[in-house]
């Protein structure tokens, strides 16, 4: 608060949305609507506002990246000098990737915190170059300047530590939120992917990257102990998302035949949504996360999960997931195979998931938040 206990300001600096960037143009919109009903709900006795400079405007409704050029002069450039400027009793990062910005806030702002997301190009370089991944150690080592970091799992904490040196008791967890009524709705019949995974046996469903970390390499493996299910067309694996390698569809197409792989493609909105609810699992093998969206997003369309026990998968999965330990491919293939034959379990998982995916709200994450903000307010003050 205000050392006179007026109404005190929160400034938010978030990603650009010339970054093109979907999931950072969310948060940037959860939190802004969080805000509004903070206040429309009276919860705001620490008399603190927060919103974005008025010169960002609001969070966009689609991201749409700007040219190469053009981003790197407004985020290393203009946005610095204009964050500047401002004054506020606390300002909010809300993208370490935006860390750069710390030094230059620290001017108009009693106290400056970050969320950090994850520190992954510094654990694995996955396709970065090195000069990639030295521009972002640089940009995050400026989150050892902030008041307080506000961290989206306990694994992306304990990584600040260990990684960059940072003292636990500077970062508060917030797991993040998801809306879970977004992956309930009802998608029209004559959707396109409806249509087309409508006729499918059993889906075992997969989304996402192709990058190493999330580690589809060791899924023609776990397929090998199963391979008659797919050969007899009891199930079918599909992929929605970045393609993959040749060499790898080749491999799992070797085990599973071509029956046995769909291959959707980059997948959004309505599309997704029928793609997640027709999953009857969900595989989530990644090895290295700083906390997955994907998995409360598939219990949410009501899909069972199966996932490996590495990094913050726990954390996003909590225990509405059946889990196997990273490189036991038989144990994977079994809990599979669990649900594909047990109908009870399968239906006991569904419940699970849901329940647990309508507990990750936004609103619990801003609460959390906003106990950040009072505590730097309250300390510089």
């Amino acid at each position: 608060m205000s050392a006179r206990g007026t109404e005190a300001r929160v400034a938010w600096y978030p990603a650009l949305p010339a970054e093109g960037w979907a999931s950072m143009d969310r948060y940037w919109a959860e939190l802004a609507r969080c805000e509004s009903g903070w206040h429309h709900a009276g919860g705001s006795g620490d008399r603190m506002k927060a919103a974005a400079p008025p010169w960002l405007g609001g969070p966009p409704a689609r991201s749409a990246a700007a040219g190469r050029i053009q981003r790197a002069m407004h985020k290393h450039f203009i946005y610095p000098w204009r964050a500047g400027q401002e004054k506020a009793e606390v300002a909010h990062v809300l993208d370490h990737s935006y860390a750069h910005l710390i030094p230059h806030l620290k001017k108009g702002c009693r106290s400056v915190v970050a969320t950090v997301f994850d520190l992954v190009p510094l654990q694995l370089a996955d396709g970065l170059t090195p000069v990639q991944i030295e521009r972002f150690r640089r940009t995050v080592m400026h989150l050892r300047e902030a008041d307080h970091l506000i961290s989206i799992s306990q694994e992306t904490k304990d990584r600040l530590h260990e990684i960059l040196g940072i003292d636990p008791s500077r970062v508060t967890v917030a797991v993040p939120g998801m809306d879970f009524a977004r992956f309930q709705k009802q998608v029209p019949q004559d959707n396109e992917v409806a249509q087309r995974v409508r006729a499918l046996p059993k889906i075992l469903f997969s989304v996402g990257s192709a990058i190493s970390r999330k580690n589809l390499g060791s899924l023609p493996g776990i397929f090998e102990h199963f391979r008659d299910e797919f050969r007899e067309r009891r199930c079918v694996f599909v992929r929605a998302g970045e393609r993959l390698p040749a060499e790898l569809k080749a491999r799992i197409e070797e085990v599973v035949g071509p029956e046995g792989f769909v291959e959707l493609g980059p997948t959004y909105g309505d599309d997704l949504i029928a793609a997640y609810q027709s999953a009857h699992v969900f595989l989530f093998p990644s090895t290295l996360e700083g906390l997955t969206f994907t998995i409360p997003e598939a219990m949410a369309a009501g899909a069972a999960v199966v996932t490996n026990r590495s990094t913050a998968n726990p954390e996003a999965a909590g225990d509405a997931a059946l889990f196997y330990n990273e490189g036991d491919s038989a144990e994977a293939a079994r809990l599979i195979m669990s649900l594909l034959k047990d109908g009870s379990l399968h239906a006991e998982m569904c419940a699970k998931g849901r329940e647990r995916a309508r507990a990750m709200t936004w609103e619990r994450h801003y609460q959390t938040v906003r106990k950040v903000y009072s505590m730097v307010a309250g300390r510089a003050a």
